[in-house]
């Protein structure tokens, strides 16, 4: 039976936790060959999980490990949003499929460290065990940023702070579920 890229990603992550890599970037480096497969896959990804939810940011799920261990989902930026600075507490894949997305990361003082223009076909890591995991997504292109999100563990456990940059406060900034298979980051 033939898989589809969408498949072969959700067995690329499985295979890479299963295999117990010592690191981090070493279990998103497993990964990433699935990752860049399913970009150039136009198929990979259905429709509705390109768009934004009711006009705004959202992820949509396209797979959740009946484990918990990860999930794959589509995060769509309409044109002009962001998500503020926030952290992900373990590691993620980040695949960018359609538009253009300003990546800011912070080191763990919430410095700005970098800023990088990601284009359709780029991958990036988030690496907390390598002090990355401060960052703020912008969608900069016309239209919207589409990027394929593999993240640790479900939607609901996976650990998202959000820094409330008017006050210095670290705020809990957990995934919802809005809509069926639609979640988005909101403050606690």
């Amino acid at each position: 039976m033939p898989t589809t890229a969408l498949d072969d990603l959700v067995a690329a992550t499985d295979a890479a936790l299963r295999a117990g890599e010592d690191t981090e970037r070493a279990m998103c480096d497993a990964i990433r060959p699935a990752m860049a497969a399913l970009l150039t896959d136009p198929a990979a990804v259905p429709d509705w999980a390109r768009e934004p939810y009711e006009g705004e940011a959202i992820g949509n799920l396209l797979y959740a490990d009946p484990d918990g261990r990860f999930h794959i989902l589509t995060v769509v930026f309409p044109e002009g949003t962001s998500s503020g600075v926030h952290l992900h507490g373990c590691w993620g894949v980040i695949g960018y499929l359609e538009g253009g997305d300003e990546e800011t990361r912070y080191d763990t003082e919430r410095n700005e460290v970098s800023r990088h223009h990601w284009q359709p076909g780029e991958i990036a890591y988030l690496l907390p065990d390598e002090g990355e995991g401060w960052h703020r997504v912008r969608c900069t292109a016309p239209g919207n940023g589409v990027s394929v999100h593999v993240l640790c563990k479900s939607p609901a456990e996976h650990p998202h702070k959000f820094w409330d940059r008017a006050t210095g406060r670290i705020l809990d900034f957990p995934f919802v579920e809005i809509a069926p298979n639609r979640w988005r980051a909101q403050l606690a």
